[in-house]
């Protein structure tokens, strides 16, 4: 009889346990933002929300970078990386933000200096760093940016 009724409570327990895991899954389920004041009160909980938006919004430019691969390539600030069969491919760098009037400087000279785009040929196991002088022409400033590609290959 004793251990009927430990079984009996533990299933109990068990399934009290599951129904209350199952409530909160649906309280905690992603809804999305119907109004201004839902948003602030997004970025009052996540202030990653706030230093994001600003970052998008800063006239600042870095660069930006893609190890091109036959899958869906997203280009990622500052480093990029990805692996493949082929035994050489593309790295392309990208200046995000640069300002309406500018040149780009790039440390490799096959890089088109109009172009906010540089791509590199890159062969497996090989890390390129590229880095950039972008010149604001309007008012004579600059700032410098930077990215390194690293490729690594499937034998």
């Amino acid at each position: 009889m004793k251990n009927f009724n430990t079984n009996c409570k533990s299933i109990v327990t068990g399934a009290a346990t599951l129904l209350l895991l199952g409530g909160l899954a649906q309280s905690v389920a992603a809804q999305e933002l119907d109004s201004s004041q839902d948003l602030d009160l997004a970025r009052q909980s996540l202030p990653e929300l706030d230093q994001a938006s600003n970052q998008t919004r800063s006239s600042s430019p870095s660069m930006s970078c893609f190890v091109d691969t036959p899958a869906f390539d997203i280009f990622t600030t500052g480093w990029c990386d990805n692996s493949g069969t082929a035994r050489t491919t593309t790295a392309v760098f990208r200046v995000d933000n640069p300002p309406s009037n500018f040149t780009i400087l790039w440390s490799n000279g096959s890089c088109n200096s109009s172009s906010t785009t540089c791509f590199l040929p890159i062969r497996q196991y090989q890390t390129i760093t590229l880095n950039a002088t972008v010149l604001n022409n309007d008012n004579s400033t600059f700032t410098t940016t930077g990215a390194t590609a690293s490729y690594e290959g499937f034998d």
